[in-house]
């Protein structure tokens, strides 16, 4: 799985934890037992003919009371840093506005109208982005004097912050989190111990495929070199033995196929609008975990459903 990927479906599985760990003024105020996944395709039409966009994380979620109705969670993951990203998320916001908030807009307004339009939806974007700014989390505002259009979000630098003053947070989101963060004095063979230990306390409340989450980020992202990993293998067996016992937990290698079975799915609603029940199974039956990953590149790539059926991942 690409970065950018992992970071994506990171945010969308724990969407209350981070929205909770960067926005806990907001967060507290709303009820993420109903949330929403919108539909990522948000503009089909273009001069070009046929171009399709589509926002990183887009979810909505009702507040707890009213007013407003609910708020809209737009979360972007940038991995390097680049020149014409401000402009990519004005154009986000445009659309996102223009099909999730405008659509309400009536022509006409009388006081009471309008002011219920108004109170409708709220607007809170942000992105995770894995290369140092000046500020680790920093509001960003883009103007653009042609158009007279403007929008705000929330940069949220992680090589900036600190993972010792994270991983003291009660949030479970922090164990992967901070792989990208600023060790801040701690080694990484210490860092990847403490990130287990933490994970380890919320063991009985996360599901499986959550756990595989933050255990991906651990071994993917968190690389020590062979002194660093000598050390971390007397960490987890001499100190921290019940560190050693959760890794090796058969449950995170069935966590590991569970999870790629749901990306594979979820990746394939999110491309193709929705997919048969039939087609879903298949997924589900399959339990070769090279063959998982063979059918999560291909479902990246193929231009059809139909396509994947002749790959032969079925066997029909």
């Amino acid at each position: 799985m690409e970065l950018d990927q992992f970071v994506k479906e990171l945010i969308g599985d724990f969407l209350p934890g981070v929205t909770f760990l960067f926005f806990p003024h907001e967060a507290q105020r709303l009820d993420f037992s109903r949330k929403k996944d919108l539909n990522k395709e948000l503009y089909t039409k273009s001069p070009g003919g046929g171009r399709k966009r589509y926002a990183d994380i887009l979810f909505e979620v009702p507040y707890e009371n009213t007013p407003p109705e609910t708020m809209l969670i737009h979360a972007e993951s940038q991995q390097q840093k680049k020149l014409d990203f401000p402009a990519r998320m004005l154009g986000y916001h445009s659309l996102i506005y223009d099909r999730e908030i405008e659509k309400e807009r009536q022509d006409s307004f009388t006081l009471a109208q309008f002011t219920e339009w108004e109170n409708q939806k709220r607007l809170l974007s942000f992105v995770l982005c894995n290369y140092a700014l000046e500020d680790g989390i920093k509001e960003e505002r883009v103007d653009s004097p042609q158009t007279k259009l403007s929008c705000q979000y929330t940069a949220i630098s992680l090589p900036v912050l600190s993972a010792r003053e994270y991983l003291q947070k009660d949030n479970p989101v922090v164990c992967a989190l901070v792989v990208f963060m600023d060790p801040d004095g701690l080694s990484n063979p210490e860092l990847k111990v403490e990130c287990y230990r933490k994970l380890l306390s919320y063991k009985e409340s996360l599901t499986i495929r959550k756990i595989d989450l933050v255990v991906y980020a651990l071994e993917t992202y968190l690389i020590l070199t062979e002194e660093e990993n000598q050390i971390y293998q007397r960490l987890i067996k001499e100190v921290y033995p019940e560190v050693s016992e959760m890794i090796i937990n058969p449950l995170i290698e069935q966590g590991e196929k569970v999870g790629l079975q749901k990306s594979i799915v979820r990746l394939l609603s999110r491309r193709f609008q929705q997919i048969p029940e039939d087609l879903q199974k298949k997924v589900f039956s399959l339990t070769d975990t090279q063959k998982l990953e063979m059918l999560f590149d291909a479902s990246l790539e193929v231009e059809s459903l139909e396509e994947l059926s002749k790959n032969g991942f079925w066997g029909d």
